[in-house]
């Protein structure tokens, strides 16, 4: 339940809500339309291997204002290039056969920044690269230390990487459809609550 709904059900119960249970019932209207999309991509070529691909994406549309989800990510992106769930999905389906043969890997940065704390989900064929590129790189809020460390420390002395068996977010397609080795990082693990418009509201 998102925590600003709690006050409103507190006021409803005291005016004549109850005591037992409530039964709420919600109605949904929704435009049903074809529309059309529009996807962003952008190509760097590479120093070695030009013809494999590493693919870096994310969403562009909002539940809210998106603070979090998905303009971290889309900020991290701009930075590079730039990339709906409904997009990234439609688009391997339409380069299903080149993905196969050629993308090596999906990077996911769909909330990029969250709070604080390293979060990491790969396939387990990026397990080693991903413990070796995260002991290269320096931990922003602690000089000296790299982001491997802070990791490991705050997941109890392991390298704590989820496997990516959901399908809430970018890599889903490439890596249930098109089977495209793939990972998910972030920084915020552990945030206790995603669903609210709070999160999500730009400062």
């Amino acid at each position: 339940m998102p925590l600003e709904w709690k006050d409103d059900l507190r006021l409803a119960a005291e005016s004549g809500v109850g005591p037992g249970r409530t039964l709420v019932s919600f109605t949904y209207q929704e435009d049903r339309k074809l529309s059309k999309i529009q996807n962003i991509f952008g190509v760097i070529l590479g120093r070695e291997e030009a013809d494999r691909y590493v693919i870096l994406g994310n969403h562009r549309d909002a539940w809210t204002f998106g603070a979090v989800d998905p303009n971290s990510g889309t900020a991290t992106l701009l930075d590079r290039l730039l990339s709906s769930l409904i997009g990234s999905t439609e688009w391997v389906e339409q380069n299903l056969g080149w993905l196969t043969a050629k993308a090596v890997a999906y990077l996911n940065v769909d909330c990029a920044v969250q709070g604080d704390g390293f979060f990491a989900g790969a396939s387990p064929q990026l397990d080693d690269l991903l413990v070796q590129v995260m002991k290269q790189i320096q931990d922003p809020d602690i000089k000296g230390t790299a982001v491997y460390d802070t990791w490991v420390t705050k997941s109890g002395g392991v390298n704590k990487i989820e496997r990516l068996g959901r399908a809430d977010s970018d890599f889903s397609a490439f890596l249930h459809i098109a089977g495209v080795p793939s990972t998910d990082m972030f920084y915020g693990d552990g945030m206790p609550i995603f669903s609210i418009i709070i999160l999500n509201n730009c400062p």
